[in-house]
């Protein structure tokens, strides 16, 4: 996850007034390509099963399912528009969601869904006291989750983050209990308090009713799966890889929780090719799926990393890659053809801004990997989206566009 690490937001009670939110005046310019407009939903059918595992690869109805689509990390909780980690203006979320549905994606991943924790905004804004269940932090949460299921995708959450950031981490939970945040914050893998507390979090964001589908979160067959958390250990375990025990301890309560929704191990890839290490959670029963982020794109460390989730009979994710033609690696299009040449893996881009409020401006993100939808970005970059897109017709089975589809702004209210 390539974005900067601001000091944590202070915890308070809640809300108690919505503050003012930031207007742009200056609008960007207008899209109009050939071929279909995504207005609103019904372009894709509304999950009513399960996505499950068979052998290494997924399937929903009988049918092969590879993972494609983009990261909104910011859907639920925002950080680029005014006060910093406020509830997503829910226009937004529906043209996020369009905007997935437009790039051929079946899933999202949703970081600032599955992370609340230690905001005034958060569902857990201070140690064992959650929001109220009518209060707005829950609210976003249930939104975007009923959303995305009327958009027809899938949606992933990470539970934790690595990085000490707006929407909450690891390293929430370890001042909740005055535990020594030092040795990369190591201790949220072993401090008992800590992984109580952490274990709490899970079961009462899992046991939470949506109130627009009515439909407990564990029981919703719009959420493919829970993650782990995000790039947990750091780039090829440079932190050290999260300890099997706690990955199987946290794996086995959210089969408990969620028996019919998937498992993915957020250790952040399963190679080191400096040490030989491996991620202890290709050993855990329980993980469904292990994942890498790709920064930079490296295909000789996808060609080791295959046979290692091959051999340990799991799904292999890329969580994130970048896209872009900024940071080296190896091309673009070498990557997503290894990506297709095998016949379970699936891949999600970081990442998407849309338009503010008003269907005006762009939100900006500044953390270079950032794709303002469909024409905020140079040339290059919009040729290269291009590509991404395709990638992710061909992964969901359909024809790829030549042209990068439009969205409407705003989309129909529901």
């Amino acid at each position: 996850m390539k974005k900067r690490d601001p000091s944590p937001q202070p915890a308070a009670a809640g809300p108690t007034t919505a503050p003012t939110i930031e207007k742009r005046t200056t609008c960007a310019a207008k899209y109009a390509p050939g071929g279909t407009t995504i207005t609103g939903t019904g372009t894709l059918p509304k999950p009513t099963t399960f996505v499950s595992k068979s052998g290494q690869g997924l399937v929903l109805d009988g049918k092969s399912y590879r993972i494609a689509g983009p990261n909104m990390y910011w859907l639920c909780n925002d950080e680029n528009v005014a006060p910093v980690d406020y509830y997503t203006d829910k226009g937004r979320v529906r043209e996020a969601l369009a905007i997935a549905v437009a790039m051929g994606a079946n899933t999202v991943r949703l970081t600032s869904c599955g992370t609340s924790t230690g905001s005034q905004y958060s569902i857990e804004p201070t140690r064992a006291s959650f929001a109220a269940a009518t209060a707005a932090q829950w609210d976003i949460h249930d939104y975007v989750i009923y959303a995305a299921g009327q958009y027809g995708l899938r949606v992933i959450m990470p539970l934790t983050d690595d990085y000490d950031f707006y929407y909450g981490s690891k390293y929430t939970f370890l001042r909740w209990n005055s535990v020594s945040t030092g040795n990369w914050g190591n201790a949220f893998y072993t401090n008992a308090a800590v992984i109580y507390d952490f274990q709490s979090y899970i079961k009462a964001l899992l046991s939470r009713v949506n109130k627009y589908n009515n439909i407990a979160y564990r029981n919703d067959p719009t959420i493919l799966g829970w993650e782990t958390g995000n790039e947990l250990g750091a780039y090829i375990g440079k932190e050290g890889y999260p300890p099997a025990d706690w990955t199987a301890k946290i794996a086995q309560q959210l089969k408990t929780l969620a028996p019919k929704q998937l498992v993915i191990d957020g250790t952040d890839g399963i190679y080191n090719y400096s040490t030989k290490a491996t991620a202890p959670g290709l050993t855990v029963a329980n993980v469904d799926i292990v994942s890498d982020h790709a920064y930079p794109r490296n295909i000789a460390l996808l060609n080791s990393e295959i046979p290692l989730a091959t051999q340990a009979n799991k799904g292999f994710l890329i969580g994130e890659f970048d896209w872009t033609n900024s940071f080296g690696g190896d091309t673009l299009d070498a990557f997503l053809a290894k990506i297709e040449s095998t016949s379970y893996m699936g891949s999600m881009m970081w990442s998407i801004q849309g338009h503010d409020a008003q269907c005006c401006a762009f939100v900006t993100h500044t953390d270079g990997y950032e794709f303002y939808y469909p024409n905020g970005s140079s040339a290059d970059k919009q040729a290269n989206m291009l590509k991404v897109i395709q990638h992710f017709y061909r992964l969901t089975g359909r024809t790829p566009p030549t042209k990068i589809p439009a969205v409407a702004c705003p989309q129909i209210v529901f």
